[in-house]
């Protein structure tokens, strides 16, 4: 696909580097200098220094003939027009990003037709969504949903010494309905064999049942639920997202910090009484003991500060909370959140990146999950065998090495695979992949339509 980016920042970059190592021809525009610099050296792709809103450089980078244009920039107003110019040119999709995305409320289908664009994605709608999944159902740390929610990826950390590390994965007694398809420990991430062993702090990918994830989760020493304490760090558009939503569920309380009182006392009035607001700075260890944060079951750091985010989570852990979730605004600090013990660390602009990802395969890809940074994904598709057969054993398929089938969906029910299970024509499949794999993938299976 010929495809346009325009801004070259973290939304871009991440968008760019895994655009162009799937082969797709990709061109970014930048007034930046430095930027388009930081790309041509890093990426494989064609840079063009100049404004995106100037229907001169879209021509030039070929808007006209593009099968999609992106505008990502930091401005709202200039992603509107990019995708305004795109849509006149001839630009076949066009998606804009926005921060703000209540400026389209109540007239979204009018923006939609005046502006020309496919897809409107907010970052910190995104944000929010992403971190109330961290609360909303499960002990683990990501949940991603495939075939209508009958399979599930999550990701769990490993949190004590016990059955789970007590022997190499051949030799575990692992519930049947899941496989594990990752490892991630400290900087390594690898697809684990038979004679892996398992150590605490490892933080594991799955993929399988609901049901059988849940008993994983025990095995791995998560933390009964019950009802739940959340504490939110920042009064923001994306905390006080969180804490309204959170607020119409059933067995949560919710309290917000902000160090402003004027903003606190502007939250305070939009909320319902039974979310309490908090006047302080959640970076003083005072306050956090006299508010007894340490009792919470959650604690989500959501400032456009890294540095007070990651300073928040520290002494949150160290008083006691059993979960620290923090928003990342430069995605470059994501590993520097890992490595200091925060349980998840979200990048609204990665997830945006990640969501135009989904929709650049929306036409042979039921769903798309982009995972560990980019690192590795996790695909739903509809099997087509070649050759005209219309059925195959795994063992057989020649998956590429880096690449685990993880689950078949055949007629509602949902098998997890060994080596000698067939897959037939028309199986939705759920496939853990490297990106470099995706062309392997699109031979095995030749799924209708597909886009790379």
């Amino acid at each position: 696909m010929d495809i346009v980016i325009v801004g070259a920042g973290e939304v871009g970059y991440h968008l760019a580097d895994i655009l162009s190592r799937e082969d797709h021809r990709v061109s970014v525009v930048d007034p930046d200098p430095e930027q388009a610099r930081r790309l041509m050296e890093a990426l494989d792709v064609t840079v063009v220094v100049g404004d995106g809103t100037r229907a001169k450089i879209l021509t030039q980078v070929g808007a006209s003939k593009a099968d999609l244009v992106v505008a990502v920039t930091a401005d709202d107003n200039a992603n509107m027009l990019v995708c305004t110019l795109a849509r006149s040119l001839g630009a076949k999709r066009v998606i804009l990003r926005m921060k703000d995305i209540t400026r389209l409320e109540n007239f979204r289908f009018f923006y939609k037709k005046t502006l020309g664009f496919d897809v409107a994605l907010s970052t910190d709608e995104l944000a929010a969504e992403e971190i109330l999944g961290t609360v909303r159902q499960h002990r683990a740390l990501e949940v991603e949903s495939f075939a209508d929610g009958r399979v599930q990826m999550r990701r769990l950390r490993i949190r004590e010494e016990g059955e789970l590390t007590s022997d190499t994965l051949a030799g575990l007694k692992l519930p049947s309905g899941l496989l594990i398809v990752a490892v991630a420990r400290k900087e390594q991430f690898f697809v684990p064999g038979g004679d892996d062993l398992l150590s605490v702090d490892d933080q594991v990918y799955l993929i399988g049942r609901g049901p059988d994830l849940d008993q994983f989760e025990l095995l791995a020493g998560a933390p009964k639920l019950g009802r739940r304490s959340v504490v939110i760090m920042g009064g923001g558009g994306v905390g006080c997202q969180i804490a309204r939503r959170l607020d119409r569920m059933t067995g949560i309380s919710v309290r917000l910090m902000e160090r402003s009182a004027r903003r606190a006392k502007e939250v305070a009035s939009q909320f319902s009484s039974s979310i309490m607001v908090l006047v302080g700075d959640s970076t003083d260890l005072d306050l956090l003991m006299e508010e007894r944060i340490g009792e919470a079951n959650v604690f989500i750091a959501t400032t456009q500060d890294d540095e007070r985010n990651m300073v928040a989570c520290q002494l949150a852990r160290s008083l006691g909370v059993e979960r620290t979730v923090a928003m990342v605004n430069k995605a470059s600090y994501r590993q520097i959140y890992d490595l200091l013990g925060v349980d998840r660390a979200i990048s609204p602009r990665v997830l945006c990146a990640n969501h135009i990802l989904r929709f650049v395969r929306s036409r042979s890809v039921s769903s798309i999950a982009v995972i560990a940074d980019g690192r590795a994904e996790v695909l739903e598709l509809e099997a087509h065998h070649k050759d005209g057969k219309v059925e195959r054993k795994v063992k057989n398929l020649g998956l590429p090495r880096g690449t685990v089938l993880g689950a078949v969906v055949r007629s509602g029910d949902v098998i997890i695979p060994g080596g000698d299970t067939v897959v037939r024509n028309g199986d939705q499949v759920i496939l853990f992949t490297l990106p470099e794999n995706l062309a392997a993938i699109e031979e095995i299976f030749k799924p209708i339509g597909f886009q790379r």
